[in-house]
């Protein structure tokens, strides 16, 4: 019998209840082989969760079928898996027959393709590298909870962290929607490379994901419900790194277990018989890990924690600060004190009116004769601003002051506006004041050759009486100033 040149490994992604899965290699009895669903391993057998092996001693292989349908999405993987054993004897004087030394034979052949399976799956060096490049581990005293690093020529060596720098693991989780590929990242960073994925627990590989503008962003969304953990890798300055270790047995109760350092959650690394834990299943409060769970009877629980010791920048010491320190436009009102800063810090000039608030110069702050005619808009002095009696003849020019009346030549009868010189042109005309007046305001009326024309009150009383007033003399001009509710238009 023949040993073909193949790769005794098959792995395939099951649909929903599949239970047949090939295999392309050869092996010589049903142990040989190993089938591991979702990475763990099935037993050979006819129960519940087992498999049964078909095409033994075939070269071509067989067929691997679960007792148990696969659920969809399953990873099932298959290799070969034969003890490294001789079973066959030779005597002298015996039997040597052909199929015993083709079986002995066939095996041989059949480790070597283990063995090289193995190794093809191994880290290892290229043939390109010198054979002076030594890549083997120091002893386990030296890499005992360090990092795996190599040297300038590519050697093998351990760190305490690499590069010797510091690195702090931040964690953020997000829950999948099966839509969303892109979250805002709440640590900055522009490399994937600083970043480690989880979806549900099982790592994702660097290359399906990016990041873009502080976002992360996914090559396909998350499935719905699905757990992400973001572990982002950032620097600090920190100057000494330990990794330390808590090891306890789970009994399938206790959900709290006390930790030999204190230690806060971001940076523990939780492991279950070998699998990691994401971070929301448990939670961390000094030197206790609480787990939502309990874990199982037996189970092997692993808390690593990386210890810090950080460089604490302390409180400046008073008057140690100079404006050297400080950068430009850092110093905030909220930085100064209410009624820190005097005359004396104010550079000339530099209070403009949109320093000022509306409506917040008061007479206090106006020096005495400081206001000048520059000083004043047009029209900003009202008759509320002067004094009783405060007007003398040298203020008054010797032109008549304007009243700002506009005259308006009517045949017709018309509502006057305030401040308006009606002059009426026809008989039997009535001229309506305004309605709802204020104190002050005026309307001048004057008549022709005539004695008829009414001035209705429009709700108003003139000279006091709540009646309308008649014009009965030819080219009469009466002005009406309004005075207050009770005398209502007055006569001038």
């Amino acid at each position: 019998m023949t040993v073909l040149d193949n790769t005794p490994r098959d792995q395939y992604t099951a649909t929903g209840g599949q239970v047949a899965f090939p295999y392309t290699f050869e092996i010589t009895a049903e142990g040989d082989i190993a089938v591991l669903q979702n990475g763990v391993l099935l037993s050979l057998g006819a129960g519940a969760g087992e498999y049964a092996v078909t095409g033994v001693g075939s070269d071509t292989g067989g067929v691997v079928t679960l007792v148990t349908g696969a659920t969809a999405g399953d990873i099932i993987t298959l290799y070969r898996d034969m003890a490294l054993e001789r079973l066959t004897g030779y005597t002298n004087g015996g039997d040597f027959l052909a199929a015993d030394v083709n079986n002995d034979y066939d095996r041989l052949w059949l480790a070597l393709q283990q063995g090289a399976a193995d190794t093809d799956r191994a880290v290892r060096k290229p043939n390109v590298d010198s054979s002076a490049i030594n890549m083997v581990l120091p002893v386990a005293a030296s890499r005992a909870q360090k990092l795996l690093a190599f040297d300038a020529n590519g050697a093998v060596k351990v760190e305490s962290y690499l590069n010797n720098e510091t690195i702090v693991l931040v964690v953020q989780t997000e829950v999948g929607d099966g839509v969303t590929t892109t979250y805002s990242l709440e640590t900055s960073t522009n490399s994937p490379s600083l970043l480690q994925i989880a979806i549900d627990g099982v790592l994702q590989e660097v290359s399906s994901y990016g990041v873009s503008g502080g976002n992360l962003v996914f090559s396909a969304a998350p499935p719905l419900q699905s757990a992400i953990e973001i572990r982002a890798f950032v620097q600090k300055e920190i100057t000494s790194t330990d990794l330390k270790a808590s090891d306890f047995t789970g009994d399938g109760s206790t959900t709290s277990f006390t930790l030999g350092y204190s230690a806060v959650k971001s940076n523990t690394f939780v492991y279950i018989d070998g699998v990691y834990q994401l971070k929301n299943t448990y939670s961390v409060s000094g030197t206790t890990i609480t787990f939502s769970t309990a874990p199982p009877l037996n189970s092997v629980i692993e808390v690593v924690i990386a210890a810090f010791t950080t460089s604490v920048i302390a409180t400046p010491s008073a008057d140690s600060v100079g404006t050297a320190q400080l950068q430009d436009n850092a110093v905030t009102t909220a930085k100064i004190a209410d009624d820190a800063v005097t005359a004396a810090k104010l550079a000339s000039d530099a209070v403009v009116t949109a320093s000022i608030v509306d409506d917040n110069v008061t007479q206090a702050k106006i020096a005495d004769d400081a206001v000048g005619a520059d000083q004043l808009a047009s029209n900003a002095v009202v008759t509320a601003s002067i004094s009783d009696d405060a007007v003398t003849a040298a203020k008054i020019a010797s032109e008549p002051i304007s009243v700002g009346i506009t005259s308006v030549v009517t045949a017709t009868s018309l509502t006057a506006t305030v401040n308006t010189h009606v002059y009426v042109s026809a008989a039997t005309q009535t001229i309506t004041l305004p309605a709802s007046p204020a104190i002050g305001q005026r309307v001048l009326i004057t008549v022709g050759n005539f004695t008829d024309t009414v001035v209705a009150r429009n709700g108003s009383n003139i000279m006091s009486s709540a009646t309308d007033f008649t014009l009965d003399a030819a080219y009469l001009s009466i002005q009406f100033i309004y005075t207050d509710a009770t005398q209502g238009w007055v006569m001038s």
